[in-house]
């Protein structure tokens, strides 16, 4: 009987400590979600600045003689719109995968590519910056950037966190039975 009760105990502390490891992976598993979802938040913030203050932009007139700084305008414009495109593709990409390793880097390209096209688009010539990014617009990108980047940061800290749990012995076994995978990193 002794023996039965000892085989009993034994099967009980590793259920509940299966258990407890299983919790604890979803916790951080949520909480990198909701990481995800501030960064998404910041990410559409400065999608829809983007897309407003395109919308007021217009198209430089065309003439016979091609002035090469309004060929780079339209250049750096239709870019852009290029980006956004990519970003809020990667965007729906990352909602069908949240932690997994392609869509994650393919989102961090995208929005480095955004702000690499916004860099040129305000790194014109002053007579024709100051009439196609206006001051506010460019400080409300940068202060909308800054927030993505720190959420950026903040969900590869708690993705490295996650990925070190899933691979620590022995809630590896649990990991591996419970099929989590590991994360990737914005």
């Amino acid at each position: 009987m002794s023996g039965s009760l000892l085989i009993w105990a034994v099967l009980a502390v590793t259920t509940f400590w299966s258990v407890g490891v299983y919790n604890r992976l979803m916790r951080m598993r949520a909480r990198a979600g909701g990481a995800l979802g501030s960064v998404e938040k910041y990410m559409n913030q400065c999608t829809d600045l983007v897309q407003g203050h395109m919308a007021t932009l217009g198209v430089p007139p065309r003439t016979n003689d091609v002035d090469p700084e309004v060929e780079r305008q339209t250049t750096e414009r239709t870019q852009l719109l290029a980006c956004l495109a990519d970003l809020d593709s990667a965007l729906k990409e990352v909602r069908g995968a949240p932690l997994s390793r392609q869509p994650l880097f393919r989102l961090g390209v995208a929005f480095d590519a955004l702000q690499q096209v916004w860099s040129g688009l305000c790194d014109l010539p002053d007579d024709h910056a100051s009439a196609l990014i206006p001051e506010a617009m460019r400080i409300q990108w940068d202060t909308t950037t800054q927030k993505v980047q720190t959420a950026r940061g903040g969900l590869n800290q708690i993705l490295s966190l996650y990925n070190e749990a899933i691979e620590q012995f022995p809630a590896r076994l649990v990991a591996g039975v419970a099929r989590f995978e590991p994360a990737g990193h914005l």
